[in-house]
């Protein structure tokens, strides 16, 4: 359960981190598709830290079995983060 919740801060991190991205793109461009996206990267952001708060209270109530889909399920997200900061900074 801890390698969830780590992997939950790097989602977070790595959210926050497209929405630096986009925030800078929205700033030059000043446009619908520049805002969109920073929603976007805002709901990842909010998504991410309810996950990890929502592990970190329910740790108890997680039966063990669970834990390796929680773990999969967190290295998805933070690979699917990790891509789309890498396409917007490139």
């Amino acid at each position: 359960m801890d390698a969830s919740i780590a992997l939950g801060v790097v989602s977070i991190a790595l959210a926050i981190g497209l929405f630096a991205l986009y925030r800078r793109l929205y700033a030059v461009a000043k446009s619908r598709f520049g805002l969109a996206l920073l929603v976007f990267a805002g709901a990842f952001v909010a998504q991410s830290a309810l996950t990890v708060y929502s592990d970190l209270s329910a740790m108890p109530l997680i039966p063990d079995g669970f834990v390796p889909f929680l773990f999969g399920i967190g290295v998805c997200e933070a690979t699917g983060l990790g891509a789309l900061v890498w396409t917007a900074a490139h």
